[in-house]
């Protein structure tokens, strides 16, 4: 079996306490773990020997919701944090639905759905950047919930059992929606559809055909769905560019009828 790196910095709680957890259980022997003392949005990736990448991590958002989600990673736009300006990482699109169906899966059968934790797919954003296909796993959103140890071995527990489970999901790139991807979590949920990299709404005016060519390469997919209504005012433009690439397009909302 193909091995995998499981990467955390020791500056951050929540990832800490993630791969704590997984070491308490086992690390499995198709896994690695590799700390860094820098955040991981900036490591340096050379020591890391395996050929996928799975970044244990903390969430944080202004709204401070309880959160546990998946993402892809790269910048649509300036690179704030990590990686480079207009540029994509490749992506793991099925082990991220295995994984967005697993947290549910145990989220809602345990406690931590009562607390308010949520579960979504992320649009992808910030660092690093790398051409190894990596994706991200997080536990947030507050300080407090870095330290939840119930939701970190969720996490564990969801990794251990999930990162090889097989999955011939439809593999897609999304386009349009917010942050959290409301729409794309739920395809993602209820049918068999994997997302690699989202581009949410906020980037959409930035958007070229070569960068939807990056983002259907690196994420290994063959078609393209659309958060309709998160298209807003980018509609016409999102239609022009999907025509040009050719690739079969499908709308999100119709798909969840």
């Amino acid at each position: 079996m193909e091995k995998l790196a499981l990467v955390y910095s020791l500056a951050d709680p929540a990832g800490c306490l993630i791969a704590k957890q997984i070491q308490k259980i086992g690390v499995p022997a198709w896994a690695e773990i590799y700390s860094f003392e820098s955040d991981i949005v900036f490591i340096n990736p050379a020591k890391i020997k395996e050929d996928k990448i799975i970044f244990l991590s903390r969430h944080q958002s202004e709204m401070g919701t309880k959160s546990l989600t998946v993402h892809m990673t790269g910048n649509f736009s300036e690179a704030k944090f990590g990686g480079k300006a207009r540029e994509l990482s490749a992506a793991l699109p099925k082990i991220g639905a295995n994984y967005l169906r697993g947290l549910n899966t145990r989220c809602n059968s345990s406690d931590l759905s009562k607390q308010g934790f949520v579960v979504s797919i992320e649009v992808t954003h910030h660092g690093p950047l790398l051409n190894k296909p990596c994706l991200f796993i997080e536990l947030g959103s507050t300080p407090a919930d870095w330290k939840n140890e119930d939701a970190a071995n969720i996490i564990a527990q969801t990794i251990i059992e999930d990162t090889n489970k097989e999955n011939n999901d439809k593999i897609v790139i999304g386009l349009g929606g917010g942050h959290y991807a409301p729409d794309f979590t739920k395809l993602c949920l209820r049918q068999n559809y994997s997302f690699g990299h989202i581009c949410p709404k906020h980037y959409l005016s930035e958007l070229s055909v070569d960068l939807i060519w990056v983002m259907i390469r690196k994420s290994g997919a063959d078609s393209i769905v659309l958060d309709w209504k998160g298209l807003k005012e980018n509609k016409e433009k999102i239609l022009r560019l999907c025509e040009i690439t050719k690739l079969k397009v499908e709308k999100v909302q119709n798909l969840l009828k």
